[in-house]
């Protein structure tokens, strides 16, 4: 289990936007939306979609001002404990 949290914060005015895109990535899921454009999202590890590679998406996607780190938590899967560990 590979899980991120994640403060974004859109530009003034693409909010709505910028969560609809949100909305559309596997692994991204919208827990809380302020009035300001802030939202706080968790992204987790899914098959064939890495944690690493979502955060640095949602740094890019267009109206997004930041994408800060404010949590991450990993613990080896139990069922694939002889899979290497991804970084």
């Amino acid at each position: 289990m590979n899980i991120c949290g994640i403060l974004v914060h859109a530009r003034p005015g693409q909010a709505a936007a910028v969560r609809t895109q949100m909305d559309a990535m596997p692994g991204v899921e919208v827990h809380r939306e302020t009035p300001e454009g802030r939202f706080v999202v968790t992204v987790e590890d899914l098959p064939g979609v890495d944690v690493g590679e979502t955060v640095l998406a949602l740094h890019r996607l267009p109206g997004v001002l930041t994408a800060s780190l404010v949590y991450h938590h990993f613990e080896p899967d139990p069922e694939n404990e002889d899979a290497p560990v991804k970084a």
